[in-house]
């Protein structure tokens, strides 16, 4: 009997990586607005709020200012960031206390900082979660760094990797990567999802939360320290609470919060697991879901989604018809939860191009103009200077007036546009 070859992270049956440089779009110059203090960022809104250091006003960074920039990346839960620029090179600033910048060391970086062990590769795109990240390779091979103590890196043993790792699974290539505050998924070229890390809750979508009992009155989790396929994907009856297998199901896009994530197949159907409080995962009910769920409001002739992005307790997802953007969930705790996904008012009509969320707000690219919400307290998240530093409501970001955002990203306290060079507003 011939023994089973591994192919590793990113081959195909025969072992073979599938190459392919994956399109993002369109490169430009990267503005960042918000706090740079990332000791305190999340924690002491007091410090914060006396800083000197905050960025109230998107503007560019020297170290990328004459640099195309195709990708930043965006995530609720983190305090560190990453731009990926036009040859495929990497570069990381904000909070470093585990090693998830991928230098090499824990300090915190202020300035972007190049990522110079990814350079022999061409990275397509990264997911942070609260201490870790995934680089996303064009041949479909992830490397991870960061914590990795709920084995959220993709390896066992190692508690820190201060520099980026491959992961090594077999599996498909994968096409892309997203991660949540202490997991990770990966979604292959054949339309399957992979996860792997802290199972609380059901996050993993592997119908179980990985709990046991230690010993008396100790709760402890059976991590997962390598990417499994999930295999199930559910529908459940609201009523008789019946549940029925869904099959034919082919991925196209996923998003995570910090303890969920929802998915998009190929049919426009959104389906949702992992902690389902404040009404994230859109079944009109705040119950977990252990495996992926069917949200029946978004099934059915012009119901379905194009695109998800998740933020920390809410989601937001571009219908398929034009025009209409929905979320679900809670940002807003002054506001009352969606239950399911309703239409947001103030979008109907706009062209929505880019959405990034973070913990309780998001920022969206729309037509030629850009529209944020951001209760308060914010840090220069919002990018409306100084005067007015916050919005619970919808709100154009007229410091973005004369120029055209190509993609927006978001993480705590902090945003990121990348903008069209075109103008003489731009080279400013």
């Amino acid at each position: 009997m011939s023994e089973k070859r591994d192919h590793g992270n990113g081959s195909d049956e025969n072992g073979s990586a599938k190459k392919g440089k994956m399109d993002f779009g369109e490169a430009g110059i990267l503005l960042f607005t918000g706090a740079t203090d990332f000791e305190f960022v999340g924690r002491k809104a007091a410090n914060l709020s006396k800083s000197e250091d905050t960025v109230w006003e998107p503007m560019r960074l020297a170290a990328l200012a004459h640099i195309p920039v195709r990708f930043v990346s965006s995530s609720p839960c983190s305090a560190h960031m990453f731009a990926i620029t036009d040859e495929g090179k990497i570069y990381g600033w904000g909070r470093n206390e585990k090693g998830q910048l991928g230098i090499g060391d824990k300090k915190d970086r202020r300035c972007p900082t190049h990522l110079t062990g990814l350079d022999e590769f061409n990275i397509v795109m990264v997911a942070t979660g609260k201490n870790h990240s995934l680089f996303l390779t064009d041949d479909g091979k992830i490397y991870a760094c960061g914590e990795n103590k709920s084995g959220q890196c993709g390896t066992s043993g190692a508690q820190q990797i201060t520099e980026p790792k491959m992961i090594v699974y077999d599996g498909p290539p994968a096409k892309k990567v997203a991660s949540g505050a202490d997991f990770s998924v990966l979604l292959d070229v054949n339309g399957n999802l992979w996860t792997w890390g802290h199972p609380e809750h059901g996050q993993l979508g592997n119908n179980t939360d990985g709990s046991y009992l230690e010993t008396a009155g100790k709760v402890s989790f059976n991590y997962i320290s390598a990417p499994t396929k999930i295999t199930t994907y559910i529908e459940k009856d609201p009523k008789s609470k019946k549940i029925s297998p869904v099959i034919g199901v082919h991925i196209k896009d996923v998003s995570c919060g910090n303890n969920h994530s929802v998915a998009i197949d190929e049919r426009n159907r959104a389906f949702s697991w992992g902690f389902g409080g404040y009404g994230r995962l859109g079944h009109s009910e705040t119950g977990n879901e252990l495996a992926p769920r069917l949200i029946k409001f978004l099934d059915g002739p012009r119901r379905g989604v194009s695109n998800v992005t998740c933020g920390g307790q809410f989601n937001l997802a571009s219908s398929e018809i034009a025009g209409t953007t929905y979320m679900w969930g809670q940002y807003h705790t002054s506001k009352e939860a969606n239950m399911y996904p309703k239409n947001i008012p103030d979008l109907s009509g706009w062209n929505v191009r880019s959405i990034a969320c973070n913990g309780k707000g998001w920022m969206i690219a729309a037509d030629n103009s850009v529209i944020g919400v951001g209760p308060s307290p914010c840090f220069g998240e919002m990018g409306l200077g100084e005067r007015k530093k916050s919005s619970a409501f919808p709100v154009e970001i007229k410091t973005l007036d004369s120029l055209y955002v190509i993609k927006t990203g978001m993480g705590i306290s902090h945003s990121l546009f990348i903008v069209r060079n075109n103008s003489e507003d731009s080279k400013k």
